[in-house]
C-alpha cells in the first residue's frame, strides 16, 4: 500500500510541475504584447476546427 501512495504522490508533483511550467510560460508570453496577440490569433484559428462537424 505505501508504495501505492509514493506513487500516486511522484504523478501528482510531476503533474504539478508540468502545470507550472506552463503558467510561467504562458506568463513569458504576456509579457511581449505582440507575441501575446499573435498567439491569441492563432488560437482563433484553431477554434474554428471545433464547429467543422467532425469527431
Amino acid at each position: 500500500m505505501p508504495k501505492l501512495i509514493e506513487d500516486k504522490a511522484a504523478k501528482l508533483y510531476a503533474y504539478e510541475q508540468i502545470l507550472k511550467k506552463a503558467n510561467d510560460q504562458y506568463a513569458a508570453l504576456q509579457q511581449d504584447p505582440q507575441v501575446w496577440k499573435e498567439m491569441l490569433e492563432e488560437i482563433e484559428e484553431w477554434d474554428v476546427t471545433l464547429s467543422d462537424g467532425l469527431d
